[in-house]
């Protein structure tokens, strides 16, 4: 007889592990099938808008950066946070909602007083704290805003020097030809 007890246990408790274990997996595609899933298309693009000038010195650039947000789910999302932050910890913030298979541009102006490469985060999450993160409602991704001077623009391009350099090319690929020719 107890043999029989332990092989009705295993079965029942094989039954049980299956059937808990159907409903994680078929919750789980529930989840994916009705939720919003939300993340962040391509890379950040930025544009400069104008330099911050004091005493005839650049001073410092402000930029418009702009994130491309989708939501490929089969329904809206719940209001979320985006958020870019840089090295030192400055930090903006814009709310929005995106509706089944919406694009959306965020844009955000950007203003540094360090005439150096930056490097954001983008990052987005929901808005409501009680709200759980997960890979369909949060996610982020850093990039580097390349500042440029126009000191450093002159300082690395020398077209003067390119043009010298083809010119005597040509010569010398004359007087080869000529001196050949000679011979």
């Amino acid at each position: 007889m107890g043999e029989f007890k332990l092989k009705i246990f295993i079965l029942v408790f094989s039954l049980f592990l299956f059937i808990n274990l159907f409903l994680i997996i078929n919750n789980d595609f529930l989840i994916k099938a009705d939720g919003a899933e939300v993340s962040i298309v391509g890379e950040p693009t930025y544009v400069l808008i104008k330099d911050i000038i004091k005493n005839n010195v650049t001073i410092g650039k402000i930029y418009e950066i702009n994130v491309t947000l989708i939501n490929s789910g089969f329904n809206s999302s719940e209001e979320l946070i985006v958020n870019l932050t840089d090295e030192e910890h400055f930090s903006l913030s814009k709310k929005i909602i995106l509706n089944q298979n919406e694009t959306k541009v965020v844009s955000f102006t950007w203003s540094t007083l360090f005439i150096k490469n930056q490097q954001i985060i983008v990052c987005f999450y929901p808005s409501n704290l009680d709200t759980d993160w997960n890979k369909n409602n949060s996610g982020s991704k850093a990039f580097t805003l390349y500042i440029t001077d126009e000191m450093d623009k002159n300082t690395t391009n020398t077209p003067s020097f390119e043009i010298i350099f083809v010119i005597i090319a040509v010569l010398i690929f004359i007087f080869l030809l000529k001196k050949r020719n000679k011979l």
